[in-house]
């Protein structure tokens, strides 16, 4: 990864957290929370100076609905794309229109921020996470706190598959991020996942 410098910021939504990844012109948003948490999602980027429609991309890096809750309504606030894993885009029902789907990787740079999504199959066959030039990587629930808010990572005993899961850490890992930030708990230290795929 190289030295890119790019603004990150964890919006905490109780158990869950959505990112807001700073670009240049426009921002790129990681997930929407819970159903309900649209009016939160859009006071939290107001606080932090960033307008609704300055968002140009939302990316959803699974379709649970601790993820994509509000995913209408803060689509519809923003304007903004979505960008979902093809495998994904059928489990997001009907009231959002994926802009983006996604294959193996999508490069953010056109969106305005340094990095990019890869696809980390796993926790679901379509989940994504994004790493960043600056050194972060954004992985949803590819792992998640032994005690779901707090503890080591580990993989979901309810993913699709654990093998998968493995591959994909391996894979978040080769890009050598400096710190690895969950939806639930973390963040972790790119040696905290490496003890997983020993």
């Amino acid at each position: 990864m190289n030295d890119g410098h790019t603004d990150l910021l964890p919006l905490r939504l109780g158990f869950v957290k959505v990112f807001l990844v700073r670009g240049t012109g426009k921002h790129v948003l990681v997930d929407s929370g819970t159903a309900g948490s649209s009016t939160k999602v859009i006071a939290l980027l107001e606080r932090a100076g960033v307008s609704p429609r300055d968002i140009g991309l939302i990316v959803v890096t699974h379709a649970h609905p601790d993820h994509t809750g509000s995913l209408a309504g803060i689509a519809k606030a923003t304007g903004a794309k979505v960008a979902v894993h093809r495998l994904e885009a059928e489990h997001l029902g009907t009231r959002v229109e994926p802009g983006i789907l996604v294959g193996d990787e999508l490069d953010l740079k056109p969106c305005g921020a340094a990095g990019k999504v890869i696809w980390t199959p796993g926790h679901t066959r379509g989940s994504l996470s994004v790493v960043l030039e600056s050194g972060e990587g954004i992985v949803g629930d590819l792992v998640l706190p032994r005690f779901m808010f707090f503890g080591p990572p580990e993989i979901a005993a309810w993913a699709a598959s654990r093998e998968d899961s493995l591959a994909s850490i391996r894979k978040v890992l080769d890009l050598k991020p400096s710190i690895i930030l969950t939806s639930h708990g973390g963040p972790y230290r790119p040696e905290a996942l490496t003890r997983l795929v020993r």
